[in-house]
C-alpha cells in the first residue's frame, strides 16, 4: 500500500572501473549471478578534479576519461576544452599508447570521441546540447540498441540494464564561459560599473548547471569530469574566523570562479594537492627510469602528484594517495601501484631492497632500475601488481572479515596448494564489462581470490583440468 505511492530507486547504479588505486576506496563489491565478487567503484556520475595549476589535475582527468573508454567499448566521449588549446587530438593519443585496448584503436576516428572548445561553444549551448543527447538516448524506439547488461543483479536476481556510457570531460569549469557574462563584456568596458556584476553572473549559471547534474546523469548513464582551479583564500578581514566549507579542505585553499554547489553535487571531489620531481638522491636522474639510456641529470618528467579525495558519497574521505605521472606518457598504473605496495612496509614485495620481486609473481626479478620497463613489457606483472595493490587497500579501506585478510605470499602459496595454476589467474581481467562484449580475459576480482582461498568461491570460467599444473 505505501510503496505505490513512490517510485523505487535502484539498489545499484553502476559505476565504471577505472583502476590505478581509484577504484576500491570508491566502491562496494556486489555478488554477481555466477556467485562472482564485482566491485562497483571507480567513475561515478558527476566527478570533480580540483588543484593548483601544474598539480595535474587536467592530466588525471583526461587519464578518468581515457580509461573508462579503455575498459567499456561502448563508451564515448566528449572533451570540452574552457582554455583552448589544452586539449588537442595528438595529446590524448599520446595518453592512450599505454591502455591495452585504446592503442588498437583511433577513438577520433572511430567517432567514440570528439572535442570542442570555447571557441565553438559556450557553457551554455554545450549543456543544452549535452541535454538533448541525453533525451536521444532513451527515445523509446532506440531503448533496444541504446541499453546493455551488466553483470550486476538485482534483489530478485534479474541482470541490471543501463544505457551505453557516455562522458562528458570540462575542462575547466572556472574557465567555462557563458553567453549572459559573454553579454555583460560586450555592453561595458573594463572598469565599468556594469562589469561588476559579471562574476555573480558567471556563479549563477554553473549553479544552474551544477543543480541539473543529477537530472542528466544517474537516468541516463552518463558520466561528468569537470575540472576546477584552485588557490589561496584571501580574506580581507584579518579578524574574520577561518570557514571550511570540506573538511579536509585546507582553511587557505578555495576553488577559484566555481559556486559551493560544486562542493556538494559532486559524488567524489579529488583534489591534486602538489607535485614533486622523482629523482635519485644522488644521481638526481630519474627515481624509475624507462631504461639504461634514461639518466639525464635534472630530467623532471616522472612526478609524484599527492592526491585528496575531499567528497566520497560512497568511500572514505581525507585519505591522500600518491599518483605516478609522467608529462610524457600520463598517468603510470603500475609505477603507482608499486609505489603504494612500497610505502606500505613493501607489502607483498619479496627480496631485498636493492633486487626484490612480487610474491604473486616470485620469478620475475626487479629492481628499482629495472621495474619501469618490466612494467611495460609484462602483463602478468602489470596484473600482479593491481591485484596486490587493491589487496592492499581493501584491507586499509574495507571492513571485511578477518577471515580473508592474508599476505600475498599466502594467498599465492594457498591458491596454489588448492591446484590452482597462477599462470591462468594473472591472465584474467580484474574489472567489470558489459555483457555481450567480446574480451579475450576472463573476469577475476580481487575480491574473489581472497574468497577462493578460504573455499568461498570458485571461478565459474575456469576447467579443472585446465587448472592443474
Amino acid at each position: 500500500m505505501f510503496n505505490q505511492f513512490f517510485q523505487e530507486a535502484p539498489e545499484i547504479r553502476p559505476s565504471l572501473n577505472i583502476g590505478c588505486l581509484f577504484d576500491i576506496p570508491t566502491g562496494t563489491y556486489f555478488i554477481g549471478k555466477h556467485g562472482e565478487s564485482i566491485l562497483n567503484g571507480g567513475l561515478m556520475y558527476v566527478t570533480g578534479v580540483g588543484g593548483r595549476g601544474n598539480t595535474f589535475k587536467s592530466t588525471i582527468a583526461h587519464f578518468m576519461s581515457l580509461s573508462a573508454m579503455n575498459r567499456y567499448a561502448q563508451a564515448k566521449a566528449l572533451l570540452y576544452d574552457a582554455e583552448p588549446p589544452s586539449i588537442s587530438k595528438r595529446r590524448l593519443r599520446s595518453l592512450s599508447k599505454k591502455m591495452d585496448n585504446l592503442i588498437q584503436h583511433d577513438i577520433f576516428d572511430e567517432e567514440r570521441a570528439t572535442i570542442t572548445d570555447s571557441s565553438q561553444m559556450s557553457g551554455n549551448k554545450l549543456f543544452e546540447a549535452i541535454k538533448q543527447y541525453s533525451k536521444s538516448k532513451i527515445d523509446k524506439n532506440k531503448l533496444k540498441e541504446n541499453l546493455l547488461t551488466t553483470p550486476f543483479i538485482d534483489d530478485k536476481g534479474n541482470s541490471i540494464k543501463t544505457f551505453f556510457p557516455t562522458i562528458f570531460e570540462k575542462d575547466s569549469l572556472s574557465m567555462m564561459p557563458f553567453d549572459s557574462v559573454d553579454a555583460i563584456y560586450d555592453k561595458n568596458e573594463v572598469g565599468d560599473s556594469g562589469m561588476n556584476v559579471e562574476a555573480m553572473k558567471s556563479s549563477a549559471a554553473k549553479s544552474q548547471m551544477l543543480l541539473q547534474y543529477p537530472a542528466i546523469t544517474a537516468p541516463n548513464n552518463n558520466y561528468i569530469i569537470a575540472t576546477a582551479h584552485m588557490g589561496d583564500d584571501i580574506v580581507m578581514d584579518p579578524y574574520a574566523p577561518p570557514q571550511k566549507k570540506l573538511t579536509f579542505l585546507k582553511n587557505k585553499l578555495k576553488f577559484k570562479n566555481v559556486p559551493e554547489k560544486f562542493t556538494f553535487l559532486t559524488n567524489n571531489l579529488w583534489i591534486t594537492i602538489s607535485a614533486s620531481v622523482l629523482s635519485h638522491d644522488t644521481t638526481k636522474a630519474p627515481l624509475y627510469p624507462k631504461n639504461s639510456d634514461d639518466n639525464v641529470k635534472g630530467d623532471t618528467d616522472l612526478q609524484c602528484v599527492i592526491v585528496q579525495n575531499l567528497r566520497a558519497k560512497n568511500g572514505p574521505t581525507g585519505m591522500p594517495v600518491e599518483v605516478i605521472i609522467s608529462q610524457s606518457e600520463g598517468v603510470m598504473v603500475g609505477l603507482t601501484e608499486f609505489n603504494y605496495i612500497k610505502a606500505f612496509d613493501r607489502f607483498g614485495l619479496g627480496g631485498n631492497i636493492q633486487n626484490y620481486y612480487l610474491e604473486l609473481l616470485p620469478d620475475v626479478a626487479l629492481s628499482r632500475t629495472t621495474i619501469r620497463s618490466k612494467i611495460d613489457s609484462n602483463e602478468k606483472l602489470r596484473r600482479a601488481l593491481e591485484i596486490t595493490s587493491e589487496m592492499l587497500q581493501i584491507f586499509n579501506l574495507h571492513n571485511i572479515d578477518s577471515k580473508y585478510i592474508c599476505t600475498p605470499k599466502e594467498l599465492y602459496d594457498q591458491l596454489k596448494e588448492k591446484g590452482y595454476d597462477w599462470d591462468i589467474l594473472l591472465n584474467t581481467r580484474g574489472y567489470w564489462i558489459f555483457e555481450g562484449t567480446e574480451h579475450p580475459l576472463e573476469f577475476l576480482s580481487t575480491m574473489d581470490l581472497l574468497r577462493m582461498r578460504v573455499d568461498e568461491y570458485k571461478p565459474f570460467w575456469i576447467k579443472d583440468k585446465e587448472n592443474k599444473k
